[in-house]
């Protein structure tokens, strides 16, 4: 009777090495280190710092979603309002910049009005805020206008 052997090409398990760290260098994988300001959130008041004046947007439908460098701002009771901008998150600054208004799902026009913005906390189409709390649950952000609080969820 034969003796069936298996013998193994020494090359195989190198070629399989070689082509597994090629796939993984050809892969462009992004990160970010946005920590907690990562997620959605909701818009809860508004402090105008100028006047010492607050609103309470408690019961707004205003929400901020945050992930790696986009921004999405929505109104949903503004006929469903989404402004994306890119951000940049650096220790305690935000800084947002370059807004686009969705029109549809394949159609954005960029945004020259503040007017459009303003309801939504933004003063600019550029914007610096100062993170002044950040936690799991909260978020403050301070423009030289506002005074922007978020709960997350």
């Amino acid at each position: 009777m034969a003796k069936l052997t298996s013998q193994r090409s020494p090359i195989a398990p190198k070629l399989l090495l070689l082509l597994s760290c090629l796939f993984i260098t050809s892969c462009e994988i992004e990160m970010t280190d946005n920590g907690k300001l990562d997620g959605n959130w909701q818009l809860c008041q508004i402090d105008t710092l100028a006047t010492n004046g607050t609103c309470n947007m408690s019961y707004s439908s205003i929400y901020w979603g945050m992930e790696n460098n986009l921004l999405q701002v929505r109104d949903i009771d503004d006929n469903n309002l989404r402004i994306l901008f890119r951000f940049n998150h650096q220790g305690d600054s935000l800084f947002i910049f370059d807004p686009y208004h969705v029109i549809t799902k394949d159609e954005l026009e960029p945004v020259e009005s503040d007017s459009l913005l303003l309801p939504l906390g933004i003063s600019q189409t550029e914007e610096h805020f100062l993170i002044e709390q950040l936690s799991n649950g909260n978020l403050t952000l301070k423009s030289p206008i506002y005074r922007l609080r978020f709960r997350k969820y």
